[in-house]
């Protein structure tokens, strides 16, 4: 894990990407990227943008995979309090 600081840059933020991650992900400078705010988890998820319409379908089925992995889970941990809250 790396650690990193929000900076200010112009009249925006920015984080500073590790070059090791940057090789490892195989990123470059000036690759444009999308990124989203993810509230459940508090934490930010960043992509390259995909180039064709295949590889983006395959991503997005992947992260609908991720996301099912997480909410089963998230619901087996919490799913006593969840059908509590909902009785009240």
């Amino acid at each position: 894990m790396h650690t990193t600081t929000i900076s200010q840059l112009g009249n925006s933020n920015a984080v500073i990407l590790p070059s090791p991650i940057m090789q490892e992900s195989k990123w470059r400078r000036g690759q444009k990227m999308t990124i989203d705010y993810i509230p459940q988890t508090n934490s930010v998820s960043v992509r390259p943008i995909e180039k064709n319409r295949t590889t983006t379908k395959q991503s997005s089925r992947a992260s609908e995979v991720e996301f099912q992995k997480w909410f089963d889970a998230f619901i087996e941990e919490n799913g006593e309090i969840l059908d509590e809250l909902a009785t009240r």
